[in-house]
Formats: structure tokens, sequence, C-alpha cells
């Protein structure tokens, strides 16, 4: 039985649409913590959205959300790891979109801001799953400075910005900035299994 984090969707009643909220998660528990995220988001807010997903491709994670009963079809995915597989951006969800590279952070941005123009929902998030995986290919520098453009993007058009990250994965100039441009943080920190 999947159970989700409940004091996630407490937390996220708190939040205004123009905030930029950094979720600390550690790997065990990363993908309860992002559905107990996303879930409200969808459901209990009605949002719209796009997932940007620089860890895993988004079959892998539209299929988990599947897996466990939410329907995803409404959010637009945005692939960053997919478009380097061979066959990668031969999917059967019309709601996946590709950028070639996570390195590629200027193309991220403005597909992103197509797609939330595209968007037919009144309010609407920015998911980043995750600046722990985005820190993997960019520069420490260059990443840092690409999160403080993206998040007063989309906070100066009021669409949440939900960062996903695991903090001991992630640069500590990056992890700084995060603390300094975030409104809001939701620390579940790492399960321990023994």
């Amino acid at each position: 039985m999947f159970e989700l984090d409940a004091l996630i969707a407490e937390q996220l009643t708190e939040v205004s649409l123009n905030s930029a909220v950094q979720v600390r998660c550690g790997n065990s528990n990363s993908f309860v913590v992002t559905a107990s995220t996303m879930l409200p988001l969808i459901q209990s807010f009605g949002m719209g959205g796009v997932y940007i997903s620089a860890s895993r491709g988004a079959v892998e994670i539209i299929q988990a959300f599947e897996s466990i009963g939410v329907d995803v079809s409404n959010i637009q995915f945005l692939d960053l790891v997919s478009s380097g597989i061979l066959g990668g951006t031969d999917v059967p969800y019309p709601n996946v979109h590709f950028v070639d590279s996570p390195i590629m952070l200027e193309s991220v941005l403005l597909r992103t801001l197509y797609i939330l123009r595209t968007s037919t929902f009144e309010r609407n998030f920015v998911f980043v799953d995750s600046i722990n995986a985005l820190s993997i290919y960019n520069d420490d520098r260059m990443l840092a400075e690409y999160l403080h453009t993206f998040i007063n993007t989309f906070r100066q058009r009021e669409v949440l910005s939900v960062l996903i990250n695991v903090p001991d994965q992630t640069p500590p100039l990056v992890l700084a900035n995060l603390d300094l441009y975030c409104t809001a943080l939701i620390d579940r920190g790492q399960v321990v299994i023994q």
C-alpha cells in the first residue's frame, strides 16, 4: 500500500502562487515526497503545470504515478533525460516534451514558458525533479545563477515553483542559493531503512 505524506499537503496550503518551494528529501523517499507534493497541487488545488524531469525519464515517472492511481495526463512533462537514449523520444504519451540535454538550461526555461503559455489552467506550477540531478551536469555557479532567473521568472508570472532537492548531493553554492531564493522549505529528510 502506498501512503502519502499528509504533512506536505498541509504545508502547501500556506504558500502563495508566486512562491518558490524547496522540497528536500532523500533518495530512498524521493518518489513518496514527489507524489505527496504533486497530488495536492493536481487534485486539491486544481492546478496544471509542467514537470521538468532531470533525474529520470518522463515515461518512467508517468508510469510510477499511474501505478498508484494518479492521473497526470493534464500535466506536461519536460524530459531532459531520454532524448540521449536510443528511441528515447518515441513515447506513447502526448504530454511529454523533450530538451536534448540537462545542460541546455535556457532551452528548459524557454520551453517551460511556451508550455505554460498554452495552458488552459488558471493556476499553474513548475515542478523541477531534481536540482541535485541538474547539478551533476552543470557548473555550480551557472546553475545557481540559472535558479535565480528561473525562480524569479515564474514568481513574476504567478506560477508556483517547486524544486525537489537531495541536499547532501547538491553543491554548497547551489544549496545556499536555493535557501536564499526559495520562499518556503519543506524538509522531509532521509528515511533510513534498516
